[in-house]
């Protein structure tokens, strides 16, 4: 075969490029998984790792593959079951394992071994005794109660914060923190920002590539003269975006309880960024602790809980993705389109985005319908995970055990 000099070129660069491919290839594995190491840390890693090495005084790397004895396969099948029935029975760390969050780690667990060492634990066995005793453990306990969450309303949201966050206090750093959190929360309610979204998760560092900054802010005016904000976002839970800030989220101000293109305005006004330093400054900021730091979702939490207890509900019913949930319930609320309300929260269904493509108008009458409607939510019971996935995508990924996902906390 006669090669090119450039192909020539490329192919001796390949033998003397000095590079550590193995190290080059762990790493890039590794930056497959959120963790940024393959998974190791994952709470369903962790718990297979105190289960095999404190609890039955084994290595949690199995030695299985396809060509190994039936009665090696089905011992490998046994210790994924004894696994599942000492999380769902034996509480470990003290709480209760719901037997679907069981499930799902075990999948989590065999992912991880595949990815580490080649072979998933258990090897070619269909786990069909698993899944049975999965079943019979759905049947015959009692499962814990789900964590309730309620999502904040926009009338309560909006009053709470004229009552805590006050932007004339006497203090500047407090003045200046009541202003950024104003604009941090209104804005997560109004384009149902997830917590990490707009906030770093523990043990985080902010990264302008990932986070919002204010250079990904920006102002304009429609075509009826109406001041719009948009926002160059990066969403953390969609696959088609591992880098950079390709989503634009649009808000157009009006809202009657909530406005978050004023709160905005104000913010980038009165605590004002130069030019030069946009990019390297954190969208919403706290100088609670001294130096302005970029808000964490403990933060938002902290602050969510405040502002629910100042207008007289149970703190311990909300957090940090109770923006998220009442901002799409206010949003059914104001009769959206269940189709447009996906888009707009970049829940993941390939299935709209084939028929439909977002407007600006569209995406910003959204937001000032958002903080304008006032509604009360049956039993506060709606809760906007369920809205992650269609009904029938729910039904299949219950019963995969080998999707490569981190799997769903405990409940704490």
């Amino acid at each position: 075969m006669r090669e090119t000099p450039k192909a020539l070129e490329g192919a001796e660069r390949a033998r003397g490029s000095g590079f550590d491919w193995a190290a080059l290839r762990a790493k890039y594995v590794n930056a497959a998984v959120a963790d940024k190491s393959g998974g190791d840390r994952t709470t369903a890693v962790r718990h297979w790792l105190r289960f095999c090495c404190f609890g039955r005084r084994i290595s949690p790397i199995r030695e299985c593959d396809d060509g190994s004895p039936l009665s090696v396969k089905l011992h490998e099948e046994s210790l994924l079951m004894d696994f599942a029935l000492w999380l769902v029975l034996c509480r470990p760390l003290g709480r209760s394992i719901a037997v679907d969050t069981a499930a799902g780690y075990v999948g989590t667990v065999r992912a991880w071994h595949e990815r580490k060492f080649g072979s998933k634990i258990g090897a070619g066995l269909e786990l069909t005794r698993l899944r049975d005793m999965l079943k019979g453990l759905r049947r015959e306990i009692d499962q814990p109660p789900r964590r309730r969450r309620y999502g904040v309303r926009t009338q309560q949201l909006a009053a709470a914060m004229e009552k805590v966050l006050r932007p004339e206090a006497s203090r500047n750093d407090e003045r200046l923190d009541a202003i950024n959190l104003r604009a941090a929360l209104s804005t997560a309610f109004c384009v149902l920002l997830r917590a990490a979204e707009m906030a770093l998760q523990p043990g985080e560092k902010w990264d302008p590539s990932k986070h919002l900054s204010r250079d990904d802010l920006s102002f304009f005016h429609d075509s009826e003269g109406v001041l719009c904000a948009a926002l160059m976002m990066r969403p953390c839970k969609s696959g088609k975006h591992l880098r950079g800030k390709t989503v634009r989220l649009v808000l157009r101000s009006g809202g009657t309880l909530l406005d978050p293109v004023s709160e905005l305005w104000r913010l980038v006004h009165e605590d004002p960024v130069p030019k030069s330093e946009r990019a390297s400054t954190p969208l919403f900021r706290l100088r609670a602790k001294g130096q302005p730091a970029c808000l964490s979702v403990a933060d938002v939490r902290a602050v969510v809980k405040a502002l629910m207890k100042a207008v007289g509900e149970d703190p311990a019913l909300f957090g940090a993705h109770s923006l998220r949930i009442g901002g799409a319930s206010a949003a059914l609320a104001a009769g959206v389109e269940p189709s447009v309300l996906r888009i707009c929260g970049r829940w993941n269904s390939d299935i709209f985005e084939i028929y439909a493509r977002l407007s600006r108008e569209a995406a910003s009458r959204v937001t000032s319908l958002i903080g304008s409607t006032a509604f009360f939510d049956l039993e506060r019971g709606f809760h906007s995970e369920e809205l992650e996935m269609l009904p029938e995508e729910l039904a299949i990924g219950g019963a995969v055990f080998d999707a490569d996902e981190l799997a769903i906390e405990e409940e704490a």
